[in-house]
């Protein structure tokens, strides 16, 4: 059995930019966004003979079936032709978050998925080509309308800029910023899980839909990149400044959608800031998922007794510095 642990993430500026729609047609787009040791583990094995079916499948659902084209699930099926399988497989998930998140689910199982295949196949992948397998899948082969940037921090990990360039390359940069910046940072963001799964396709269909109305709105979104790095680079660290620009930034992101956000979404935000945050955002495409804020520690609990009050829960994080990889193999 081979078992692979890939990373979820969360994005802090820049998104929207990691779509062909926009950096194909402005030089570039880049984003700033870092796993966290929330994970998917995907176990792939040899299906025993004992089985009637070729293929049996455990994710949210079960399959059992007799030839890849009759598989339910498009990332499973497509990864599996991809790389012309044709072994009795026994595929199995688990996750730490629900689907439709927004912490990139979708990309992370993909990556942890076409990894753990690959070594199956006793090949070995680079972490650039592993990603950039992923996008193609999810974005060409299956034509979903997001962006690149979760395949690449669920590939390599770590706190990163991420550039991607009108010609299709992908640079990936380790942010490198003083410990107690980074201490102080992830130390001050809260997350609460909304209760609200939401299918991303749909906000995201609408944003692509806007993409030529939507150029300065993303070109400012862009230049919140540089912003965000400096601040957070800074010897004197301002958390009230990087709450601002997140504050500024999901202004920003929600004119890009009309369902990226929703009354509930703002009434929940406006509640946190009246209780000391000092800017956040949802995360994901949008319209539910999860809620990230920035806040001083002397306000964590009365924000979370206060989104208690809306059915918000808090869910604890760190970063995590290591991308897909495989954990067991025997």
């Amino acid at each position: 059995m081979i078992v692979s642990k890939t990373p979820l993430r969360i994005s802090f500026v820049g998104g929207g930019t990691d779509f062909g729609s926009f950096y194909k047609k402005n030089s570039y787009g880049s984003v700033v966004n870092t796993s966290i040791d929330k994970y998917i583990y995907i176990s792939v094995k040899k299906l025993n003979p004992v089985f009637r079916e070729k293929f049996r499948l455990n994710y949210s659902e079960t399959e059992m079936v007799d030839h890849v084209k009759n598989i339910k699930n498009p990332i499973i099926r497509e990864c599996i032709k991809f790389l012309n399988i044709d072994d009795r497989l026994y595929i199995s998930t688990i996750a730490d978050v629900p689907s439709f998140s927004g912490l990139g689910s979708s990309s992370s199982f993909t990556v942890g998925l076409l990894n753990v295949l690959y070594n199956f196949k006793k090949q070995k992948i680079s972490l650039g080509k592993l990603a950039e397998e992923a996008a193609h899948i999810e974005i060409k082969v299956l034509g979903s309308p997001i962006g690149k940037q979760d395949h690449y921090v669920a590939s390599f990990g770590g706190l990163n800029k991420i550039f991607f360039f009108d010609n299709d390359k992908v640079k990936v940069e380790k942010i490198k910023i003083p410990k107690k910046n980074l201490n102080l940072i992830f130390g001050s963001l809260l997350l609460f899980w909304t209760g609200m799964h939401r299918n991303s396709e749909s906000v995201l269909i609408n944003q692509e839909k806007n993409h030529d109305k939507n150029r300065n709105i993303l070109l400012s979104m862009k230049n919140n990149v540089n912003q965000f790095i400096n601040l957070i680079k800074s010897k004197k660290i301002s958390l009230d400044m990087i709450g601002n620009l997140f504050d500024e930034n999901w202004e920003l992101k929600k004119q890009l959608a009309d369902n990226i956000s929703n009354k509930f979404i703002n009434k929940c935000y406006t509640e946190a800031k009246k209780k000391g945050s000092l800017g956040g955002k949802i995360l994901g495409a949008g319209n539910g998922g999860f809620l990230l804020l920035l806040a001083k520690k002397t306000n964590h609990k009365k924000i979370q007794k206060s989104l208690k009050k809306f059915g918000l829960e808090r869910y604890n994080f760190k970063l995590e510095n290591s991308g897909s990889r495989i954990i067991n193999n025997f």
